[in-house]
C-alpha cells in the first residue's frame, strides 16, 4: 500500500483529533511527532501500529463501520454526513458515500443539498460552498459554509464540535397559540323550559 501526500496529511490530521485521548502532559510532544512526519513514515506507523482501519480501509470507511468516532449531522441509506475535525468554518462538513466508491453517487449530492440547507437555516452563512474530494480513492463531498473571509483549518475540540453537532440537529420549537375569544355581551342568556322526553 502506497499513500499519497494528500492521503497522508489527512491520517495525520485524524491522528491530531484523537489527541484527547493521551494524557495531557503527553499531548504537545505527541502533536509535535505527528506534525513532522514524512508520508513514508505515515505510512510506516500504520503498518506498525496495525491501523488498517487509517491504512488498507481508509479512514472514511473506518468512520462508516463506527470504528472511528465521529460527529454525525444526517444520515441516509447510501451516506452520512459529519463534521469535519478541523474545520475552516463553522459547521463545516462532510458528505461520505457508505460504499467506497471513486465517482460520487446522486444519492450522496442529495444529501449534501439537504445538510447544506439545514446549515444555511441552522447557522446563517453568506454562502454555502459544496466541494467534490478523492481521499485515499474514496470520492466524498465538501460543504464549507462561508462567513465573510476564509480562514485557515483549525482543530476543533471535542466540546465544540457535540455542542455544534446538537445545534444542528436541535429540532426546531414549534409555538402552538390558543386563541380564546369571550365575548362581552349584554344579553342575558336566555333559560330554557325543562323539556319532558
Amino acid at each position: 500500500m502506497t499513500i499519497t501526500e494528500e492521503e497522508a496529511n489527512k491520517i495525520k490530521e485524524h491522528l491530531l483529533g484523537q489527541l484527547d485521548n493521551f494524557p495531557e502532559d503527553k499531548r504537545d510532544e505527541i502533536e509535535n511527532q505527528i506534525n513532522s512526519m514524512t508520508t513514508e513514515q505515515v505510512e510506516t506507523f500504520i503498518k506498525q501500529n496495525n491501523l488498517t482501519h487509517l491504512g488498507g480501509q481508509c479512514i472514511f470507511c473506518s468512520i462508516i463501520a463506527n470504528q472511528t468516532p465521529s460527529y454525525k449531522i444526517g444520515e441516509d441509506a447510501h451516506s452520512v454526513a459529519i463534521l469535519e475535525l478541523n474545520p475552516e468554518s463553522k459547521g463545516h462538513s462532510l458528505i461520505i458515500p457508505k460504499e467506497h466508491l471513486e465517482e460520487i453517487p446522486q444519492s450522496t449530492k442529495i444529501l449534501a443539498q439537504e445538510i447544506g440547507k439545514k446549515l444555511q437555516d441552522k447557522l446563517n452563512p453568506d454562502e454555502i460552498e459544496i466541494n467534490e474530494l478523492k481521499i485515499m480513492n474514496h470520492s466524498l463531498l465538501e460543504i464549507i459554509p462561508i462567513f465573510g473571509e476564509r480562514k485557515e483549518k483549525r482543530q476543533a475540540t471535542k466540546e465544540e464540535l457535540k455542542s455544534l453537532q446538537e445545534e444542528i440537529l436541535k429540532k426546531p420549537e414549534v409555538k402552538i397559540e390558543k386563541k380564546i375569544e369571550i365575548q362581552n355581551s349584554d344579553e342575558s342568556i336566555p333559560i330554557l323550559k325543562p323539556r319532558i322526553p
